[in-house]
């Protein structure tokens, strides 16, 4: 049996576009998402440092996202599936790893809730999904982060220990600067531009 790993991004790598913002613009409408948006910056200039993203996705999100329930969920997925524009050159090479047994990582600052399935939908079968995760009580968002943004420095580290007993080459495909603590992990770097 064949050993490796490929290790893909999803916005900007396996789509040409940033996802979070379309679906939460689908979810709840571009004039709360820019609602939300202001808040978020008036959140990042008290924030201190690098904990400035943090602080305005974290802030977007809860406005967004809290009360919402699956079913909401997942016909804003249903409905961004459609405008998702996939980049062949990158399903190629999904398609290469997988005829060649390696096991597949989908890595991502997108929400799991919605990318997962987005996944199922282009049915691209996956051995992990390291994304953002929200809490979720009786089925519905709270509207707060389970944890830090899958993105950059936290993304890498994800990415390691979900790695710690994969044997074999590493493929990995990003694009920069945001994937470059991922693709530094992996013997065969790939950079996607758009």
């Amino acid at each position: 049996m064949a050993t490796g790993v490929a290790i893909f991004d999803f916005d900007r790598t396996l789509i040409r576009q940033s996802s979070l913002a379309v679906f939460l613009a689908v979810l709840v409408g571009r004039r709360r998402l820019f609602f939300a948006g202001a808040a978020g910056v008036g959140s990042a200039v008290f924030a201190a440092g690098s904990d400035r993203r943090e602080a305005f996705r974290a802030t977007v999100l809860r406005r967004t996202l809290a009360g919402k329930n699956a079913a909401q969920i997942c016909a804003a997925a249903e409905e961004i599936f459609l405008r998702l524009e996939w980049n062949p050159e990158v399903l190629a090479a999904y398609e290469r790893h997988r005829k060649a047994g390696h096991r597949i990582l989908v890595a991502t600052g997108g929400l799991s809730c919605y990318v997962r399935l987005l996944l199922e939908r282009k049915k691209l079968t996956v051995d992990g999904l390291l994304a953002s995760e929200m809490v979720v009580t009786e089925n519905v968002l709270t509207g707060e982060m389970a944890g830090l943004s899958c993105r950059r420095e936290e993304k890498a580290r994800r990415i390691k220990a979900w790695l710690a007993d994969a044997p074999g080459e590493i493929w990995g495909y990003g694009n920069l600067p945001n994937d470059a603590a991922m693709l530094a992990l992996t013997h065969h770097p790939v950079v996607v531009s758009r």
